[in-house]
């Protein structure tokens, strides 16, 4: 029997405790085994470190870490790429709020073992409260010519849903520590220079909706990230564009200065369960 091949499967935390138990649970309890899991523990100030630990200890696939000093979201990201075994041929990032479904590897890997052009692939969600209650649906594009489509619209794929080629990373490198928030965005865009991307059409993971997250705490630079992000992918990643996706890049640049708005706008496209 041909050996599975290796998964490096990534949770950047902090302050995270109240949900750190229920991520990692849905990783340990993946169908798809043969994987390790590292957590990476931003300096957080309350119980998360010590959750962490006490599962490391129970399962050794889990390799606790900490930052010695705060080092904020995208460097601690970075951590993770650099900490991955050299062994793994895919890397799958889940945030420490979020859940994976129990098929979500397996379904993965198949499709990148199946389909070499492909860099990543993510999903649909399933948006959840902070109560793990669900609450919406959102839907992204699907093929590789759909999410290009609206790439210079929008972000099209969900990070907590990837699972990368770590082909794609080395050749591409790590996020650019220069995007406080929309990192992800700016990834996906260059690693599609060179590879196709994809998401599944139904949803393999569980996104969580609260007050706390940075896109909504920093919504004012996330939407000039955005803006921003377009233009560099246009200009200098040379992405294709449409009336359309310019049109609406002019409403998000003139909501820079109504941020609300653009986030009532982000609301409207969760579908209600």
């Amino acid at each position: 029997m041909r050996e599975l091949p290796f998964v490096t499967v990534f949770t950047p935390n902090y302050n995270k405790s109240k949900y750190l138990p229920e991520t990692i649970e849905s990783v340990l309890q993946q169908t798809y085994k043969n994987f390790e899991y590292i957590i990476v523990d931003d300096c957080s100030t309350d119980d998360s470190w010590d959750i962490i630990r006490t599962y490391a200890s129970k399962d050794e696939r889990i390799k606790p870490y900490r930052n010695e000093e705060n080092l904020k979201i995208v460097k601690t990201r970075n951590k993770g790429f650099q900490f991955s075994s050299k062994e793994a041929k895919y890397y799958a990032i889940l945030d420490s709020d979020d859940v994976s479904a129990p098929e979500r590897l397996e379904k993965q890997v198949t499709f990148l073992e199946e389909n070499p052009l492909y860099g990543l692939i993510g999903s649909d969600i399933i948006v959840i409260n902070e109560e793990s209650k669900e609450i919406g649906y959102r839907k992204y594009a699907s093929s590789d010519l759909e999410i290009r489509k609206v790439i210079t619209r929008l972000n099209p794929i969900a990070q907590s849903s990837v699972l990368i080629r770590k082909q794609a990373i080395q050749e591409v490198g790590y996020y650019d520590e220069q995007w406080n928030v929309c990192q992800d965005y700016d990834y996906w865009l260059r690693i599609g220079i060179d590879w196709k991307l994809k998401n599944f059409d139904n949803p393999l993971i569980k996104y969580r909706l609260s007050g706390t997250q940075v896109k909504i705490t920093n919504l004012k630079e996330t939407i000039q990230n955005t803006y921003l992000i377009q233009k560099k992918a246009i200009k200098e990643y040379n992405y294709g564009d449409s009336i359309y996706n310019k049109f609406y890049r002019l409403i998000l640049r003139l909501s820079f200065s109504y941020p609300k708005f653009a986030y009532f706008i982000y609301r409207r496209k969760i579908r209600k369960q």
